[in-house]
């Protein structure tokens, strides 16, 4: 698991891994690491080269990741609240564990397609660690939790902003 300033520092540097998953309260630090990595991507046109998942379409994820992008290098996936990193209660239900052992064997299966044509970004408000998704990612690709920031970070993060102005 990497932290927000690491995570921060390798996009400044113009480093764009293939695989994120980035989760926590703390949005307006994520919402700014998730701009740096759609413009470190470059242009983007929904439908061809950008995708947006969400709970409603989270099944087709795979087909968006074999789905070329037509007349570009590489396609660049948002899955935004999708619910499939949420810790489960009592009440799990099936199709959502199917689909979470079947994204975790697809994207070990396949990651060199995935880092050959794809930028896959998991935004999720939370995520269970235990959860072999959340390890594969890990292991594979970045995770970085964004928490709320203490004020002693926060102090830091004003400074260096003050000295660059």
């Amino acid at each position: 698991m990497l932290s927000i300033e690491s995570l921060e520092k390798e996009l400044k540097s113009g480093k764009l891994n293939n695989l994120y998953l980035l989760y926590g309260e703390e949005l307006f630090l994520l919402e700014s690491s998730l701009k740096k990595i759609k413009s470190l991507f470059g242009e983007t046109i929904k439908g061809i080269n950008y995708i947006l998942i969400d709970e409603t379409n989270i099944s087709e994820l795979i087909s968006d990741i074999e789905t070329p992008a037509f007349g570009y290098e590489k396609k660049l996936i948002i899955a935004r609240n999708t619910g499939i990193f949420a810790r489960e209660g009592k009440r799990k239900s099936a199709e959502t564990v199917k689909l979470k052992e079947k994204l975790n064997e697809y994207i070990n299966k396949n990651i060199d397609l995935i880092k050959q044509d794809v930028v896959l970004v998991f935004v999720e408000e939370t995520a269970d660690s235990v959860q072999k998704l959340f390890k594969t990612i890990d292991k594979l690709g970045i995770v970085c939790k964004f928490e709320f920031q203490k004020p002693a970070q926060i102090e830091k993060r004003i400074k260096a902003i003050c000295n660059r102005i």
